[in-house]
């Protein structure tokens, strides 16, 4: 095995573990974790509902942040195997959309009052997504 193809194969593990890590942060992760408790010295049952609420929502973005990075890492991963540009452009675009997509719904959910900014930065990464993925299907249709 080269060395290039076992630190695509390490870099796909990373990728998965790292989608893996997301979902826990978005799906599974509770709003104070035991360090959280010892760091802070304050328990969650002391935090009014209101702060679970935005802790649950911070982390939530954040774990969609870390799955989009997860793609990314996947995408590479894949394309170092595979040499099929088409799949990392897909992977882009699906990291994209994974990473800002969660960061606007976790913006919309608090009401936040820079919605507008993170409209702009949600709607570039649509763009740049569709961009990637009108330069595959434009690509394989010349094939």
């Amino acid at each position: 095995m080269t060395a290039a193809r076992l630190a695509a194969l390490l870099l796909l593990i990373l990728g998965v573990l790292t989608i893996g890590t997301g979902g826990y942060f978005v799906f599974v992760r509770p709003p104070m974790l035991p360090e959280d408790v010892r760091v802070t010295g304050v328990s969650a049952e002391l935090l009014a509902p209101a702060m679970l609420d935005w802790l649950r929502i911070v982390f939530q973005t954040l774990g969609g942040f870390v799955a989009g990075f997860g793609i990314f890492m996947v995408a590479v991963s894949v394309h170092m195997l595979t040499r099929r540009p088409g799949l990392l452009e897909w992977g882009v675009a699906l990291g994209l959309l994974v990473a800002f997509g969660r960061f606007l719904a976790s913006n919309i959910a608090l009401h936040s009052d820079y919605l507008w900014f993170i409209s702009v930065l949600f709607a570039l990464a649509a763009l740049t997504a569709v961009g990637f993925v009108w330069n595959t299907r434009r690509g394989s249709k010349s094939a």
